[in-house]
């Protein structure tokens, strides 16, 4: 009888590993993902260096957010509007309760960070 747990037990948890391993990440800037800024200085910095992907400048406004980060506090949420040909919405999520502020840029973006 011993060796049933035995035998069963670490062939679920190598089957309950790989599903976990299976599941992408949420894309970054999304409220699974959020892009992590210092404070709200580092949240309007990072909104204030990122372009659209043609060069424009993008307009942005701030929505207030109920959405919960990963790390349990509540996130700030920008609407994000550029023109390329036609017009392109994206909505980024950030989380201002970090001590640094990520660099690279969501998709759809490019940034001077």
């Amino acid at each position: 009888m011993d060796t049933l747990p035995s035998v069963l037990f670490p062939a679920l948890l190598l089957y309950i590993g790989a599903a976990v391993a299976e599941q992408p990440e949420p894309e970054f800037g999304s409220a699974g993902n959020p892009v992590k800024t210092q404070g709200k200085e580092g949240t309007r910095e990072y909104i204030d260096n990122l372009d659209c992907e043609n060069g424009a400048i993008p307009e942005y406004k701030h929505e207030s957010s109920a959405e919960v980060g990963p790390s349990g506090k509540k996130l700030d949420k920008y609407i994000m509007r550029c023109e390329a040909g036609s017009v392109q919405i994206f909505a980024i999520y950030l989380d201002p309760n970090h001590a640094k502020t990520d660099t690279r840029p969501v998709k759809g973006f490019t940034s001077w960070l």
